[in-house]
């Protein structure tokens, strides 16, 4: 609604450059009315001028059984803590990933020894195989539940090329984490009962990350996530990220409102709020215990069933991730607007016409050759406009 006052205003703006104060102000109120009644049926016309449809570019369907497709996806190995205190091993042994019936399964295994519980995991990832600028991510997926686990579905940068700093600096795109404690009935009792919101979405910048408590997320319930398989998906663009479960948005991030940059029209040296313009690859790894996953431990809630490191270790194990499909889709490269054809950076070249365009914000569109926008609406409610169908809007 913002939006539309807003456009309002430059349109009138914009008509009343042009017009003889005089003659504006002979207009008929009925006149007035069928102007703006025109001017909205135009912007809702016009916006179906650049038709943003999805192109798949990259996808897994994981219909072959057996190891996973190294074509596609490689490893990353080893314990350490990984910068969270985690406890598990990733390996790329088939015990721990493989494509059972279909699907994709991240095993999480568990092997007493003399000095407690070891486990392994899997954390798969694409980089140096298949990284993207700006798109759509969609992972189908069920993740475990129990005490202990932590799962992520997640992007990272590829280049590294904001700062030396690989992280925070670069960025982190977390489209969704699940931590099994959330839903483990000791923990909900000791809060007063209810449930959680289990399902997080998050993003990490050098100047907003959890390390300072300062991530910019979102989270939501649902209560069948270890149950069913649900779709997770992120749609990302140059100016906005919006995160959704089955087609349903529950966040979404405005990159000039919504990350701490605080003037209207930022600055060119964005990249400590937003590094996302940058290429990303894709992660699918459960982790165990750390510094979220085993969050619910003695120190912080006393009547905790469980040891210092918040892990189930008399649960269910093994614990498995399953995924039926992760798909990547971008924009298509070449489209129509009003006749012309759409570059991949959203100019086009209408010649002797207007020239080049840069039609991103359509109804609003850039003239390279005037140096302004204009507005694209009918002749009929515009009145005189260059070339009989143009309005000057001036920003």
């Amino acid at each position: 609604m913002q939006f539309f006052i807003d456009w309002l205003w430059w349109v009138w703006h914009g008509y009343l450059s042009m017009k003889p104060r005089a003659q504006i102000w002979r207009m008929t109120a009925e006149s007035k009315w069928k102007m703006l009644m025109c001017l909205l049926a135009a912007n809702i016309c016009s916006a179906a001028l650049v038709a943003q449809q999805w192109q798949l570019v990259w996808a897994d369907e994981f219909e072959q059984d057996g190891a996973v497709d190294r074509s596609k996806w490689g490893f990353d190995l080893g314990g350490g803590g990984w910068g969270n205190s985690e406890v598990q091993i990733y390996t790329d042994e088939l015990a721990n990933a493989r494509v059972e019936n279909g699907r994709l399964v991240i095993e999480v295994t568990q092997e007493a020894t003399g000095r407690g519980f070891v486990y392994r995991s899997a954390r798969l990832h694409t980089r140096g195989t298949f990284s993207f600028q700006y798109g759509r991510v969609e992972v189908r997926a069920r993740v475990p539940r129990t005490t202990g686990t932590w799962s992520a579905i997640w992007m990272l940068s590829t280049d590294a090329s904001k700062s030396p700093v690989f992280w925070p600096d670069n960025g982190e795109i977390d489209i969704m984490e699940h931590v099994g404690y959330e839903e483990d009935p000791l923990f909900l009792a000791q809060r007063g009962g209810g449930v959680l919101e289990n399902i997080h979405a998050t993003l990490h910048t050098q100047q907003r990350n959890h390390l300072t408590s300062t991530g910019i997320g979102g989270r939501t319930h649902l209560p069948t996530a270890t149950m069913q398989f649900h779709t997770y998906s992120l749609e990302w663009d140059e100016d906005r990220m919006i995160f959704a479960i089955d087609g349903v948005e529950f966040f979404r991030v405005n990159r000039a409102t919504d990350v701490g940059i605080s003037e209207r029209n930022p600055p060119a040296e964005i990249w400590p709020w937003w590094p996302f313009d940058q290429r990303f690859h894709l992660l699918l790894n459960v982790a165990v215990g750390g510094s979220w996953g085993g969050h619910y431990r003695t120190g912080l809630y006393p009547n905790s069933p469980y040891g210092e490191d918040g892990i189930d270790h008399a649960g269910v194990w093994p614990q498995r991730m399953e995924v039926e499909f992760v798909r990547v889709y971008q924009r298509m490269e070449s489209q129509l607007w009003n006749g012309y054809e759409v570059r991949g950076d959203f100019w086009v070249r209408t010649g002797d016409w207007m020239g080049d365009l840069y039609v991103r914000h359509d109804p609003f569109v850039y003239s390279a050759n005037l140096r302004r926008w204009l507005f694209f609406p009918d002749s009929e409610a515009t009145g005189e406009n260059a070339d009989g169908r143009w309005t000057y809007i001036y920003r």
